[in-house]
């Protein structure tokens, strides 16, 4: 029985191979029929390895989680939740600058995703560096109004400012 990391490596391996592979004569568009095929099936690959990352950093299975969305990275560089995800991650941890490189990098590949520019706020937050938080939460908010979390980390951020402020001179 193949472990979670043979099964990565010999995943990776196949996409690896799969990008290497001689292509048939090209069309004029300089694509063919079954480039299209191997991209989605890359895409569908990446989706359903993106999802095994989810889950294990919702069961707070880190490692693996970790490994899981550096294998996505290796694959596609540009994967929005993959960085999302190894932001969040490592902004749990403590990992602040590790975290804010790949939340950053979520949101300029993706910069219409509010889930992300809340995600950024909050490690901001986390940093005390308020003004780059509120910016975040409210681009969030722009974004998708019904963000909940993004409304409930801009509420918290404006309460503790508000207990904070008070000076006793």
């Amino acid at each position: 029985m193949f472990n979670f990391k043979q099964l990565l490596w010999i995943l990776t391996c196949i996409f690896l191979l799969a990008g290497c592979a001689t292509q048939p004569g090209k069309n004029k568009m300089g694509s063919t029929s079954s480039d299209t095929k191997e991209s989605a099936q890359i895409t569908h690959d990446l989706e359903t390895m993106y999802q095994l990352g989810r889950k294990y950093q919702d069961e707070a299975r880190f490692p693996e989680a970790i490994t899981t969305y550096e294998n996505i990275l290796s694959i596609n560089p540009n994967y929005a939740e993959a960085h999302n995800g190894l932001g969040v991650i490592y902004s749990i941890q403590g990992k602040f600058e590790p975290a804010l490189q790949h939340l950053q990098r979520a949101v300029a590949l993706a910069p219409l995703a509010s889930h992300l520019r809340n995600n950024l706020g909050y490690t901001y937050f986390l940093l005390g560096r308020k003004p780059e938080a509120i910016s975040e939460f409210e681009q969030a908010l722009r974004l998708d109004p019904g963000n909940e979390k993004a409304r409930a980390n801009l509420a918290a951020i404006h309460s503790k400012a508000d207990t904070t402020d008070t000076t006793g001179e």
